[in-house]
């Protein structure tokens, strides 16, 4: 009831060896794949982080400005009022 294979089992089916070179070369493959994702996400990121950080320094030097130049223009509004009336 077992088949008489004579050797042939070796023929048929892959060598373990070579099995595990090439899972090794299909591994090393993947690593080199993910690794370059991972930088690709990275590099992403930190350029977010630095549009982030620029539009929040734009937005507080813009209110520094309206803020330091508000109380000027109202005073300079309200002085020619004040001096004009006796």
């Amino acid at each position: 009831m077992i088949p008489d294979t004579n050797g042939k089992s070796e023929s048929q089916s892959p060598d373990a060896d070579e099995l595990s070179k090439l899972l090794q070369i299909e591994l090393a493959q993947k690593k080199m794949e993910w690794a370059a994702a991972t930088e690709r996400y990275r590099r992403i990121r930190t350029l977010s982080f630095f549009f982030l950080a620029l539009i929040i320094m734009g937005a507080l030097a813009a209110f520094f400005w309206l803020f330091l130049r508000l109380p000027t223009d109202h005073l300079n509004r309200t002085a020619p009022a004040a001096s004009a009336s006796p």
